[in-house]
């Protein structure tokens, strides 16, 4: 399974890098306005061409979020894609992440996984 930034029409978080479902127009957590797509990634060695991979799927937002600012404080892009963001982010009943999926540019996994094993192993 492979993704591309910019092919699901989905809202997302600039900022935050979250997928919304539809009709959400602002961001839970940071209250920035969505957007239809990425940005385009900011490490230069990335381009909208990237290969995108699932790395690692998540049961909770939180866990997510703290591997991907681990990989972009190491240099790696990487969007944190779920179902049903606002219960998760809130924690308010009626909704909830069933899954929650961190993207990946391909050519990054073995550096990803290190960090990712660094940080999430004494949890």
């Amino acid at each position: 399974m492979d993704w591309r930034p910019g092919e699901d029409p989905m809202p997302y978080c600039p900022r935050c890098k979250y997928e919304y479902t539809d009709g959400q127009t602002e961001c839970i957590d940071c209250g920035e306005q969505l957007v239809d797509e990425l940005p385009a990634p900011s490490n230069g060695d990335h381009t909208d061409e990237s290969r995108y991979i699932a790395f690692r799927t998540y049961s909770s937002h939180v866990h997510a979020e703290m591997v991907r600012e681990a990989l972009a404080n190491e240099g790696i892009s990487s969007v944190v894609k779920g179902d049903e963001v606002y219960g998760a982010a809130t924690g308010l009943s009626g909704g909830g992440v069933t899954k929650v999926v961190l993207w990946i540019p391909e050519d990054e996994k073995d550096d990803a996984v290190r960090i990712a094993d660094s940080i999430l192993d004494p949890i």
